[in-house]
């Protein structure tokens, strides 16, 4: 059997909790959390392994000590062997005729292998890289850093692009996440499986790579007396002059290098991208970088384009629709004065120094059209942003209307300017979906990774801290924001940008309930949950009042968990899923509200998810065909409804086995695909979904079925090949041979995280039922296959440890130690006879209080 490295870390750790005194105990002792090893800030990570050329075989770490480039052209493949994230830095030698590196950052090994590596990523501005490829010119010897975070990437390359000349003595990261050792953490699983131990512990690295503590993410813009510096990203916009019509964009530019960019009459913050872009070139003189891409933006050109980039990623098109070739240079290190005239019917004309340079209808190109299936958002602004490897000053921004009346005047040298376009440092506990693309605090998709959290790192401050966040956008409606931006906004900005992601995701306000619940559940904390609950209280009575259906008592939001409109009357979601996510949050809602006291709204939400329970069972059984039907009337259903239906426990017995059964006809190598309603990228599984099924298996004690899909779908993450990062991947192809939309999948993705908490809870076994773990059970899955399993669980009063296993006579041996004062049930997974201590001859549940260690033997 595969011994994994993780697993033999933890063996070999020195004092044990449990076992160390009884030689018929089947697991090995359950090592105490280590130590963490205080370390210089900053943490440098570099790889281990090197090898010249780009591939992706194993080298000798030895050769990490120093590349040396002798000639144009020379290439170092480096590999991180799990995925790291920060500021590339360079420790430089020798640099002969100011050599320039291309250097390339990517999760999949193919990346490398690609002109964009594995980007670019223009979904948000997000503090951090939006391209991985970046550029260097080395001019001496000593440390270079480079200037963005580099999410999260396993494989880098550095190829040498001129010069004559060039070693670096060595590369790596200045980390701009944890770096502390998992073993450190109070959080633990292991299992004589090794790919569960290791499965367990993607989740405490996945959270290291996505969440980030205050001012670890760096703004990515300048300000200074000269106005704001703003290198190659994804354009910034600003909410203070939003939808106009007839107006100009004026501003003055000083292009440092290669071009400067900007756009007008785009979608903020939105997940629609539809106004143009503007990149204007510089002549590219003498010293520039030598692997500038002059078919895509030649010099002296006013390039248009439009969608997310010039470029296309995957699910963000991006379009050239034209080039304007200049007939005068546009010089660097002087000042230019660019003005943009934008009438409101789809012609715009850019003036350069006074000089029309272009004039067009965006209509006419037929390209990047606003998608109808895919909400835009009501606000449109202006942004800042150059291209890939430019940078320039911006400085006297104006905004005028054909009136002469000037709406918005800036001259860009205030630090205010930051938190205004969304780019200033994060000031809060935040975390993102993933660690290199979706670097936007999603707000429903933390509803799994938010217990992850609890489960193996115990730190509270990214559950609460997000909220914190998340509630600090609230409006007065109630909305809170599904997704936001790691920057502080001021008050302006949060109303425009929560406003605009309105139709998004109503469904996720609902998540937001459960996430608060879920760490309310294991962290005990009164004090969180009494200062936010009015806050949640308008948050749900937003939802409602965008989401429910009066007339059938189910989830009629336009937008559903995908976040795109579906089929059913009148363009309704009214389908088992979402309003699971609705019957859940208010069933919590109301535990939360009578702990707190607030009676009367707590018998208000029962009757309300009771109502909508009903509906689901009257209104969408299907009784012919035996399953819950996507929506009413229709016909077919999906995986994921499948997988709410038995989480939230819909009906009866009967019709959740006939329900389940359907899971047959959707089966891959890899789980499962979703049903008639799925509208992702097909050929796919995809773990987020996975991660309700898991856990609605698991409530429902189907274990097989839910060992199966723990192999099927997250056993390849933890394969040791090319594809390995440490973390959770947020998509899986669906024969399990490598990451779901090839290079856009995210490979440190939290979204999909469940199989921690499954393993920490179902398989080892340990959950609380009261906050705070004052009450708990030890309950294993029966007829879970494995010879044994053994963790660690935090709690506010300690750590439980516990273990099972199968002892040499092939019966079940069952130990726990929990702190003092707390209550648990052990529950056995077997239903025959058992000694615990003296007593023989026991059945059923064993009730106990914490303080010392217990063991249950099978009879």
């Amino acid at each position: 059997m595969r011994i994994s490295a993780y697993l033999a870390t933890w063996l070999t750790l020195g004092a044990c909790a449990l076992g160390s005194s009884q030689s018929d105990l089947p697991w090995p002792a359950i090592p105490k959390p280590q130590q963490s090893k205080s370390a210089p800030e900053p943490v440098n990570v570099y790889p281990v392994a090197v090898k010249f050329g780009i591939s992706s075989d194993a080298a000798d770490n030895t050769n990490a000590l120093s590349l040396t480039f002798s000639k144009i052209g020379d290439t170092f493949t480096l590999d991180y062997g799990i995925a790291v994230a920060g500021q590339p830095l360079f420790h430089v030698e020798t640099a002969e005729g100011n050599p320039q590196i291309e250097v390339k950052y990517s999760e999949a090994f193919p990346g490398l292998l690609n002109p964009q590596s594995d980007g670019p990523f223009a979904f948000a501005n997000a503090l951090a890289a939006t391209f991985r490829v970046e550029t260097y010119e080395i001019k001496e010897a000593g440390d270079l850093t480079g200037y963005f975070i580099q999410g999260s990437q396993r494989w880098q390359s550095i190829k040498m692009i001129s010069g004559k000349k060039l070693v670096i003595k060595q590369a790596g990261f200045v980390s701009s996440v944890d770096q502390s050792p998992l073993d450190t953490f109070p959080g633990y699983f292991a299992s004589s499986n090794s790919t569960y131990t290791d499965i367990w512990a993607l989740g405490p690295r996945t959270q290291q790579m996505s969440c980030y503590t205050p001012g670890s993410q760096h703004s990515t813009w300048d300000i200074t007396s000269k106005g704001a510096y703003i290198r190659g990203q994804k354009p910034a916009s600003s909410t203070r002059a939003i939808n106009l019509k007839n107006y100009t964009l004026s501003f003055e530019t000083m292009i440092d290098r290669g071009g400067t960019g900007w756009r007008l009459d785009t979608e903020i913050d939105a997940i629609q991208a539809t106004g143009p872009i503007f990149i204007l070139t510089s002549e590219y003189p003498a010293g520039s970088f030598a692997n500038i891409d002059r078919t895509l933006v030649p010099p002296n050109t006013l390039v248009l384009g439009r969608g997310w980039s010039l470029q296309n990623q995957t699910s963000l098109p991006g379009f050239v629709l034209d080039k304007f070739p200049l007939k005068m240079n546009v010089t660097e290190k002087e000042w230019h004065t660019i003005l943009t005239e934008s009438p409101g019917d789809g012609t715009y004309t850019v003036y350069l120094n006074d000089q029309q340079i272009a004039h067009f209808n965006i209509g006419s190109y037929g390209l990047g059209d606003p998608n109808p299936y895919k909400p835009g958002g009501v606000y449109k602004g202006f942004a800042f942003g150059p291209w890939q490897d430019q940078a320039a000053w911006v400085r006297n921004v104006n905004v005028t209307l054909k009136t002469g009346v000037n709406v918005y005047s800036n001259p860009m040298t205030s630090p205010d300017v930051l938190v205004e376009y969304g780019v200033h440092a994060n000031d809060q506990y935040t975390c993102s979906d993933a660690g290199k693309r979706d670097r936007y605090s999603w707000l429903g998709d933390r509803i799994v990774s938010s217990q992850v959290v609890m489960v193996g790192t115990s730190q509270g401050e990214f559950v609460w801290g997000p909220a914190n966040e998340a509630f600090s956008r609230q409006i007065a409606s109630g909305e809170v924001p599904c997704n936001t931006l790691f920057s502080p906004l001021d008050a302006e900005g949060s109303v425009i940008r929560t406003t605009n992601v309105d139709p998004l995701l109503v469904d996720y306000n609902f998540d937001f309930m459960q996430i608060i619940y879920d760490y309310w559940l294991r962290s005990g904390n009164d004090t969180f949950l009494e200062r936010v609950w009015p806050r949640m209280v308008m948050s749900t009575s937003w939802a409602m009042s965008r989401a429910l259906d009066e007339e059938t008592q189910l989830y009629g939001a336009p937008q559903g968990k995908r976040g795109i409109p579906i089929s059913g009357e009148k363009g309704q979601a009214l389908g088992p899923a979402e309003t699971v996510s609705m019957i859940l949050a208010l069933e919590r809602m109301a535990e939360m509200a009578n702990h707190l006291g607030d009676h009367a709204a707590a018998d208000f939400y029962k009757v309300q998810a009771k109502l909508s329970r009903t509906a689901i069972d009257t209104l969408l059984w299907n009784a012919t065909a035996g399953y819950y039907a996507s929506t009413i009337g229709a016909t077919g259903y999906d995986m994921i409804d499948i997988a709410q239906v038995l989480l939230a426990n819909i009906g009866s017995k009967q019709r959740q086995a006939q329900f389940t059964d359907k899971l047959s006809t959707l089966r891959v190598p890899a789980g499962y695909i979703n049903g008639t309603r799925y509208m992702d990228t097909p050929g796919i599984v995809n773990p987020y979904y996975e991660s309700f099924l898991l856990q609605g298996l698991a409530v429902t004690k189907r274990t097989q079925l839910a060992q199966d899909l723990l192999d099927a779908t997250w056993g390849p993450m933890v394969e040791c090949d090319r594809n390995y990062t440490g973390g959770y991947w947020e998509y899986i192809s669906t024969d399990g041979r490598y990451p779901g939309l090839d290079l856009f999948t995210g490979q440190t993705h939290f979204w999909g995280s469940y199989p921690t908490v499954f393993l920490s809870e179902y398989t080892l076994g340990v959950r609380p039922t009261r906050p705070g773990y004052e009450q708990f059970i030890f309950a294993p899955l029966p007829g879970f296959k494995t010879e044994w399993v053994h963790g660690r669980v935090p709690t506010p009063a300690g750590l439980i440890y516990a273990a099972w296993g199968y002892n040499r006579q092939g019966k079940i041996v069952m130990e726990i130690t929990a702190p003092k004062n707390l209550h648990g049930t052990i529950v056995p997974p077997f239903a025959g006879q058992y000694t615990v201590g003296k007593e023989r001859g026991r059945s059923g549940n064993y009730t106990f209080t914490g303080g010392e260690k217990l063991i249950l033997r099978e009879d």
